[in-house]
């Protein structure tokens, strides 16, 4: 069995949806899984989280580092509902950026104010530790090291480089690129420069961004020139708009296939990408 993998168990972005024109995509929101030998890191917390809990349960997994890229509500509203936090066997650090208000902690406490939730964050079992990551310091994991980059998106966010010892991983769910690219674009192609594997945002056709200019989310060809422009071996797609079915989802992934440069693929949610 490879213990080296990405798995995918939210790709959607904004809120979760359900229906039959959502089946093969999936609904759940952003949260990515890397097992690298003996590191298990998660990236966001979205509703794709819970899953994931599950899993950890049935695989014994205890220990896990769990990296927030932002704390707008897809990306930690899978929080409680994550098995592993209510284990007091079970250790959890929790990665966030810096602070432009008040500090995580805080706000993971308010997401389990009782007016929203029956437990507060004091009476979940397991060890629950909260630091900072920030763009100038990288962070060692065993063979995987984590770097990181302010992106283009409402509040303090943030996008990930990871690299293992034989491939170097992109990871960017929220990031608007407005053309012609400017400073903060080009050092994020220098950011990501030469990835084998680059996940990043396609949101919206274009007709749908030139009403959501300032949303902080990419259109199709917006991302594709940045995807381009880095010389990444393979964009994955991933942030789908919740307003996006299956069949639309399929068309701009068409018209990637169609333009692009770079071998392309639209993420769903439970996909698993071996690595090396």
């Amino acid at each position: 069995m490879n213990k080296k993998y990405l798995k995918f168990w939210g790709t959607r972005g904004s809120c979760p949806v359900s229906g039959p024109e959502y089946i093969h995509f999936g609904g759940n929101t952003s949260c990515m899984e890397l097992l690298y030998e003996n590191v298990h890191i998660i990236f966001d917390a979205g509703s794709g989280i819970r899953p994931l809990g599950k899993a950890f349960i049935k695989e014994n997994i205890k220990k896990t580092d769990l990296f927030i890229s932002h704390t707008h509500w897809d990306h930690i509203i899978g929080f409680p509902f994550f098995d592993p936090v209510y284990l007091s066997d079970a250790s959890i650090t929790i990665w966030t950026p810096p602070s432009l208000g008040r500090p995580s902690k805080e706000l993971f406490n308010e997401l389990l104010a009782p007016e929203f939730f029956p437990m507060r964050l004091s009476e979940l079992k397991a060890g629950l530790q909260f630091k900072v990551f920030d763009d100038h310091t990288p962070i060692q994991m065993g063979p995987i090291t984590l770097t990181f980059h302010k992106v283009n998106h409402p509040g303090a966010t943030y996008c990930f480089k990871i690299q293992t010892p034989h491939q170097t991983i992109g990871y960017t769910t929220d990031n608007e690129l407005i053309e012609p690219f400017g400073a903060q674009e080009h050092s994020l192609i220098e950011f990501y420069r030469g990835c084998d594997l680059l996940i990043h945002e396609a949101q919206y056709f274009s007709e749908e961004y030139a009403k959501k200019k300032g949303w902080g989310h990419s259109s199709l060809f917006g991302a594709m020139n940045f995807v381009e422009k880095t010389e990444a071996k393979r964009w994955l797609v991933c942030h789908h708009d919740p307003a996006h079915t299956d069949a639309d989802l399929m068309q701009l992934e068409k018209l990637a296939l169609q333009k692009s440069s770079i071998p392309s693929e639209w993420l769903r949610d439970h996909q698993k990408v071996e690595l090396t």
